[in-house]
């Protein structure tokens, strides 16, 4: 995020409190039937859509084309299609109510 504030020209610490700015990422747990969608979401991080305002970035979702792309170089088996495409939408739709509520 911070890279995106700073092409932006936006300040970092007027949208995240301090004390909420983590460098290093949190331990998590990802179980294995997501491990697809994860990376395929990883895939993805330059595929997102966004509206610019004065000093406003509404983030509106990824680029759904980007995303198919990401898949067929990925690999994903045409009999898991779905329910990754779903499970990444799952994580799109979490990451947008965050951006868009700061």
């Amino acid at each position: 995020m911070r890279e995106d504030c700073a092409v932006l020209g936006l300040d970092i610490n007027q949208l995240i409190d301090q004390a909420e700015q983590h460098t290093e990422p949190r331990d998590f747990e990802l179980w294995p039937e997501h491990a697809d969608a994860w990376n395929v979401y990883l895939g993805c991080a330059t595929q997102w859509r966004c509206a610019m305002g004065v000093g406003v970035v509404l983030w509106l979702g990824l680029d759904y084309q980007g995303v198919d792309m990401v898949m067929r170089r990925y690999r994903i088996s045409r009999k898991r299609l779905d329910q990754v495409f779903a499970e990444v939408q799952v994580m799109e739709e979490e990451e947008r109510s965050i951006r868009n509520s700061r």
